[in-house]
């Protein structure tokens, strides 16, 4: 009930951040202008809701066995503590927006994508009769879904909703014949790399075929890192491709959904790359 609240201030706090990032000067937070007073309103309102979670949690006492529960309830080996109100806000608000606002960005570019390619509509919604025929699909029915999985790959390689990522080295290095000294700030782009003829044929099209096991095997391990790579890649990997198959697979089976006419679609590169002025879009229910 508190969605729309929620994704208005994630997008103030985003594209705050995404200027705080490209400023050369930028002001101190708490200098009074009317952007820093938009990101504390927005943050209050983020903090109010994260905040609720944890205090009906901790109220009712109960276990679920959820992510949530195992955070509020989780209490350190040596002393006994539990984690502190701040410590908790923290965890709780990493994986409320990243794994809200990553997954959705990623989802609504599939749609997108999927309006403009009705041959690969065709084919996805022929793998969805075949596997589910008209079911909710499940856990299990992940193995089968290949071609579902194909379809959000190649939406991620177009559209990585996390476009760039941050690594320092750690000591001297050169790359292209540039120096790059100890402790740099390095941005990789995966959008760049996702669309490099270099490592894929046709790079600006659309062809989920690309990640079929016979045309995938030989490709170089970091031609496509939508969630990073190495020690620091994301820990939500396997639950976003998770989540978003499902939900691919549930709604394809129930609606068609096609761009509405004349509407531009274009990405906005924030911290993630958000469809500026959204995507919109007429929901034909299938019979």
């Amino acid at each position: 009930d508190e969605a729309s609240d929620v994704g208005q201030a994630l997008t103030v706090v985003l594209r705050h951040a995404n200027n705080r990032i490209s400023s050369l000067f930028p002001l101190p937070e708490n200098f009074p202008t009317e952007e820093n007073y938009r990101f504390q309103q927005a943050l209050k309102t983020l903090d109010r809701v994260v905040y609720n979670l944890i205090n009906e949690r901790r109220q009712s006492g109960e276990d679920t066995g959820d992510l949530l529960s195992m955070l509020v309830f989780a209490r350190d080996q040596e002393t006994g503590e539990s984690m502190s109100e701040k410590q908790l806000r923290d965890e709780v608000m990493t994986i409320f927006l990243a794994g809200h606002e990553t997954t959705a960005n990623a989802l609504s570019w599939t749609w997108y994508l999927l309006s403009k390619h009705p041959d690969v509509e065709r084919r996805l919604d022929a793998e969805l009769k075949e596997v589910l025929g008209g079911r909710v699909p499940t856990l299990f029915d992940l193995k089968n879904l290949k071609y579902t999985l194909q379809v959000l790959n190649e939406t991620m390689r177009l559209y990585p909703p996390v476009w760039e990522i941050g690594r320092e080295n750690i000591g001297y290095d050169q790359l292209g014949g540039y120096d790059i000294p100890s402790n740099s700030t390095i941005l990789l782009s995966a959008y760049v790399t996702h669309r490099h003829p270099d490592f894929w044929e046709n790079p600006e099209g659309f062809d989920p075929e690309r990640f079929s096991p016979e045309h995938s095997g030989n490709r170089p391990q970091y031609a496509y890192f939508p969630f990073g790579g190495g020690p620091r890649t994301c820990i939500g990997n396997n639950f976003a491709l998770m989540e978003a198959q499902l939900v691919i697979a549930d709604i394809a089976q129930k609606y068609r959904l096609e761009i509405v006419p004349g509407h531009v679609v274009e990405p906005e590169p924030m911290i993630t790359l958000r469809p500026r002025n959204g995507i919109l879009m007429t929901l034909h229910p299938k019979s």
